[in-house]
């Protein structure tokens, strides 16, 4: 135990042999958990070779930030550290793709203009024809969910509950559907 005391402490002071000295020890740890971590987002595998870096900047920060009077080992560190920093890895990977989704449905046909106006004239005549089945607060949530905004978002900004808002959504949704079958 006192080795790898020893160890750190150097490493922390400058030696970068005893750096690479962790880092062959550890390896194999951080392998697995970039690995898993990447496993996480279904990326390809060159997303693994980020995580792998970004797992191993976690360790040389571990290295540089462990107390050995915590009462924890270096390697129950070092391991808390990497995971951490994985998983904020994996939140900022899934927040991008999140947005990306979401700016694809608000872009969608916006490489053909003229996919993109018919798709507009659509949901202008849509909101239109809704107008004279939805009550006046579906009305409000029904232009702020057009737009792209989310339940979570309209219900902010309306000063309603998440759950009010998706009720709503469900109602408008069952109307439209029935307007669609209908004609009505």
């Amino acid at each position: 135990m006192t080795d790898i005391l020893t160890v750190v402490e150097k490493a922390r002071s400058g030696d970068d042999s005893a750096f690479e000295v962790l880092l062959n020890k550890y390896n194999s740890l951080l392998i697995s958990m970039a690995r898993k971590y990447s496993d996480m987002c279904n990326t390809p595998s060159r997303q693994y070779d980020d995580f792998l870096q970004e797992a191993k900047m976690a360790f040389y920060n571990s290295v540089l930030t462990f107390n050995e009077d915590s009462g924890i080992t270096f390697g129950a560190y070092a391991k808390i550290c990497v995971r951490n920093k994985l998983v904020s890895c994996v939140r900022v990977l899934n927040s991008k793709k999140r947005q990306k989704r979401s700016d694809s449905k608000e872009d969608y046909g916006s490489e053909n203009p003229q996919d993109a106006l018919i798709v507009r004239e659509l949901e202008k005549q849509l909101f239109s024809h809704a107008q004279d089945y939805l009550s006046a607060y579906e009305k409000k949530v029904f232009a702020c969910y057009i737009a792209g905004e989310r339940a979570k978002e309209i219900s902010l900004k309306m000063s309603k509950s998440e759950k009010s808002v998706n009720n709503a959504i469900y109602r408008i949704k069952a109307k439209l559907k029935r307007i669609a079958n209908n004609g009505t």
